[in-house]
């Protein structure tokens, strides 16, 4: 089996609040197509987005520079927020726990249990189909920062503070033995 790489891609940028799930700015457009072009020359075998619309109009701004890739939507990819139940608090530094209380119910994801599961089924998905190309994952901020705090085998907290910016691509190399690499972090050189 061959090692697998896992593009992970920021939304562009939206134009207005995230409870709104709002479209892409006309920025956001521009970003996207400018992410599109370096991500074509990467051969990517399928792009998966999350279902927010912001991740949906990205994603096809992607696609449409790679013809024939296939693209769809995919709940493991929705934007969430890992909070750390009752038991677990004491893993987090006590000047986040408060902003994380304050998370919305349906945002919060306990222990970052559901990002864990989705992370293994994407990580699983991109070895069956290592040798054909790179998955791309079009997603939000805290997704990607789970994955990468989970590639550095990083506490469990780490992912706050991960900030990667909009279209910016992060690669994390996987290999067959469940082994991890963080090839690069929040690279927006196409944007320059």
């Amino acid at each position: 089996m061959t090692a697998a790489e896992i593009y992970l891609v920021r939304h562009a940028e939206a134009d207005g609040a995230d409870a709104d799930d709002p479209g892409l700015s006309s920025r956001g457009r521009d970003q996207a197509m400018l992410v599109g072009s370096r991500i074509s020359g990467a051969c990517p075998v399928a792009v998966l987005h999350s279902p927010r619309l912001r991740a949906v109009q990205t994603a096809a701004i992607i696609a449409a520079s790679v013809p024939g890739v296939p693209v769809s939507a995919s709940d493991l990819l929705d934007d969430r927020t890992p909070v750390p139940s009752p038991q677990r608090r004491d893993e987090y530094p006590p000047r986040y726990l408060p902003w994380l209380d304050d998370t919305a119910p349906d945002e919060q994801d306990i222990d970052g249990a559901t990002l864990s599961q989705a992370m293994d089924e994407l990580v699983s998905e991109a070895l069956r189909r290592a040798e054909d190309g790179p998955l791309v994952l079009v997603t939000h901020a805290f997704v990607i920062g789970w994955f990468v705090r989970a590639a550095l085998d990083a506490p469990v907290w780490r992912w706050l503070g991960l900030h990667p910016t909009n279209t910016s691509v992060t690669v994390v190399r996987y290999g067959p033995d469940g082994t991890s690499n963080l090839v690069t972090f929040n690279d927006d050189s196409h944007l320059r």
